[in-house]
């Protein structure tokens, strides 16, 4: 019932507003550029042609967030969840599902995808580009696989840097704050008769979180990033352009022992064996190196009809290497037969051995083990119990393990547009990606896969008051198989800047090489305890190999409209979004399940405006209200029903910027989250050609909450850094 109020006052809305400004707003209309946007349908279009809803945020709105990376300045973005697993690794998800497991949302930066291919996830601290070099970022808001593919389930996010042209100079900016902040960049701009370069340094480095787990340990999840990023546009004559991209990140992110001995902690203990396990928690850190180059060639060919070539190629790798210690047991032929017949049967022979219960393993196994070899599992299970007996008082086992992994993509792309006349314009091209993950702990070595696109928009006007368009995406896998994505749209025009429309789309998001060919089991090296041959590790992951796509429809009525007069922009929009057969489970080594049995089903209504007051003010206002449904537990852990954000930017008299900003969700893991952002700013003209820019930002807690899990605390609610920004 209340999903259907929200629907019916919003679609009221929608029909009212523009009826009560419309007839002011005409007369400037012969004086107004209008803004457009790139990421939609391929195709320049302005934001009330959009089949969709559109966040664009502009170079103002980033630079008065104070954000120090992208996915805070996202908060700003109607329905987007943003979570933390730790300090160093974040996860960003459009209307929620897995807190953990960001798998549906294509990000790219200039065109080129950062969405892994080995994990269905984007590394955010990673991507190798600077805050300062960002233009803007435009986020489709829904579905948008007809435009960019399997993966753009839920969004798309396209983070878009600035032209070389416009920082040509030096610029040097240094931060400092609290909770070990400590950022730098510096850039170096030039140019030709018929080109411009950027070369961009920069680092980030902070603390994470401050819980500690003993008196005197630090919680482990700082992060350390260097970035290198080269750009250059080139025109070549006058319709032909060549724009390049290199750009490297080495990052270092903290992280605890990741490894659970199948013994160890437990409530039982059979004597110093244990403890040793127990005490053996060596750090395992995470280094991270990102490469990329890619080439955007243009052409016009007719002022109607321009082409368009994208190459590019990326390599990530994902380093950790440590020492861990477990029972001898985990080199067992008999545990890892019970592991391979029933992975549930092992892991509850681990806790049975670990913990009192009071009855025997057979009784203990009963209430969880059943089918066809029940007998033969609680055979093993005592067989194993007895084999424990024997290592009581040895030293544990200790090997050299490893969870590196290294992505590579090779792409290639082609995109035609095409006016034929005032009424009809196409988009048309494809492309062609080969992926390859290589990991011998989790694939046992390499994995390749080839994904062919065919992509295509028609925009067709037959009326100023209406506009039709059709678009969709064949898209085939060698390792998932073929599947089509249609969107079709139509828009209303009550005037020329205020529409609405009607939008329904068909979307896919294609297993990644974990969930589906994964054969997960750690390569066990210098070993070394009381273990006789052969020296296999008793558990491995292995993908089911068969599964197919999530499906997602999405219904969606919305409206946008610029009140020109009065500095307005008003979004609004309405939705049904149904996944199924989706993949909840997460991704470990142990009860490694993956399947197409999950779904979701998202209904509410969000709202975006953006008021230029005066020619110093400027307010913006974000909502949304998102009513869900998720089949397993783990996708209802991010969804916030109500979240948004408030902003106010002003800019005052002798150069001084000021942006208060608060953002706030009822629910991120089960947790409420509120925040204040207070931003200053002031100019220093030092000669006529070189400026100094002094910013405190202050970010205060408005709740006393953990972000997303429990041990993701801070000793103060409040933080601040202050920044130096120095242009010549």
């Amino acid at each position: 019932m209340f999903t259907n109020r929200i629907t019916v006052l919003a679609g009221f809305a929608a029909l009212s507003l523009p009826l009560t400004l419309q007839a002011t707003t005409d007369p400037l209309l012969d004086d107004l550029e209008l803004p457009t946007v790139l990421s939609a349908t391929r195709l320049k279009q302005a934001p009330a042609e959009v089949p969709g809803s559109m966040t664009v945020l502009d170079r103002q709105l980033i630079r008065a967030s104070g954000a120090r990376d992208i996915p805070e300045i996202l908060r700003l973005v109607p329905g987007m969840m943003i979570g933390y697993r730790r300090g160093n690794q974040i996860n960003v998800n459009y209307h929620g599902t897995n807190v953990t497991e960001a798998r549906r949302l294509q990000v790219l930066v200039d065109g080129r995808s950062v969405y892994r291919p080995g994990f269905a996830t984007v590394d955010w601290a990673e991507i190798p580009v600077a805050i300062e070099d960002i233009d803007r970022i435009e986020v489709f808001r829904g579905p948008n696989t007809a435009a960019y593919g399997a993966n753009a389930l839920m969004g798309v996010i396209n983070i878009i840097t600035r032209h070389p042209r416009e920082t040509l100079g030096t610029s040097l900016k240094v931060t400092k704050g609290t909770r070990g902040v400590s950022d730098w960049v510096a850039r170096q701009g030039f140019s030709t008769d018929n080109s411009q370069t950027r070369l961009t340094l920069s680092g980030m480095q902070d603390d994470g979180f401050d819980i500690y787990e003993e008196p005197g340990q630090e919680y482990r999840d700082g992060k350390r990033l260097n970035r290198v990023n080269l750009s250059s546009a080139f025109q070549i004559d006058a319709t032909n352009t060549l724009e390049w991209q290199l750009a490297a990140s080495e990052t270092s992110r903290q992280g605890y022992y990741d490894y659970s001995p199948f013994l160890g902690s437990g409530a039982t203990r059979l004597g110093q064996f244990d403890d040793l396990i127990d005490e053996w928690q060596p750090n395992s850190d995470i280094r991270g190196s990102d490469y990329a180059a890619q080439a955007l060639w243009k052409t016009d060919l007719t002022p109607d009809h321009s082409l368009q070539v994208l190459a590019y190629a990326q390599h990530t790798e994902r380093l950790s290497e440590w020492r861990a210690c477990d029972s001898p047991l985990a080199f067992s032929p008999t545990l890892k037969e019970l592991s391979d017949l029933s992975p549930l049967g092992a892991r509850r022979v681990s806790r049975y051995l670990t913990h009192n219960y009071g009855v025997t393993l057979r009784e203990y196994m009963e209430r969880f083990m059943y089918g066809e070899y029940y007998d033969y599992l609680g055979d093993l299970g005592e067989a194993i119990q007895q084999e424990r007996l024997q290592y009581v008082d040895s030293e544990p086992a200790c090997f050299d393990i490893n969870q590196n992994i290294r992505e590579s993509r090779y792409h290639l792309e082609v995109q035609d547009t095409l006016r034929l006349n005032e009424q009809l314009r196409f988009v048309s091209g494809a492309s062609y990606r080969q992926d390859r993950a290589k990991s011998e702990t989790y694939f046992g070595g390499a994995i390749d896969n080839g994904i062919v696109q065919v992509f295509g928009n028609a925009e067709y006007r037959p009326h100023q008051n209406w506009l039709f368009q059709l678009g969709g995406m064949y898209e085939d896998s060698e390792l998932v198989g073929d599947a089509f994505s249609p969107r079709l749209a139509m828009h209303y025009f009550l005037a020329p800047l205020h529409s609405i429309r009607f939008v329904y789309s068909e979307a896919v998001r294609t297993p990644d090489m974990y969930e589906n060919n994964v054969n997960w089991t750690y390569q066990v090296k210098n070993l070394s305890g009381p273990v006789s041959s052969p020296q296999t590790y008793y558990v491995t992951a292995v993908g089911p190999g068969n599964l197919g796509p999530e499906k997602m429809r999405s219904r969606e009525v919305g409206y946008n409209g610029t009140f020109h007069q009065y500095g307005l922009a008003l979004d609004l929009r309405v939705f049904q979004e149904r996944i199924t057969e989706m993949d909840s489970e997460p991704l470990k080594i142990t009860d490694f399940y993956p399947n197409n049995e999950s779904s979701a089903e998202f209904e509410g209504a969000e709202a975006q405006i953006d008021w230029r007051a005066t020619y110093a003010d400027r307010f913006r206002v974000t909502y949304a209200y998102v009513d869900f449904e998720a089949s397993s537990e783990l996708d209802q852990r991010l969804t916030a029903r109500n979240s948004g954000s408030a902003a106010w930017l002003r800019s005052w008299p002798a150069q001084i910027e000021s942006s208060v900003i608060y953002y706030g969700a009822d629910q991120l893991n089960e947790r409420r989250f509120e925040r204040l952002d207070l931003r200053l700013a002031k100019d220093f003209d030092i000669g006529q050609a070189s400026q100094l820019n002094l910013a405190l930002v202050v970010q205060h807690r408005l709740d006393d909450e953990a972000l997303t899990w429990s041990e993701n605390l801070y000793d103060s609610r409040n933080h601040y850094y202050l920044s130096a920004e120095l242009n010549f």
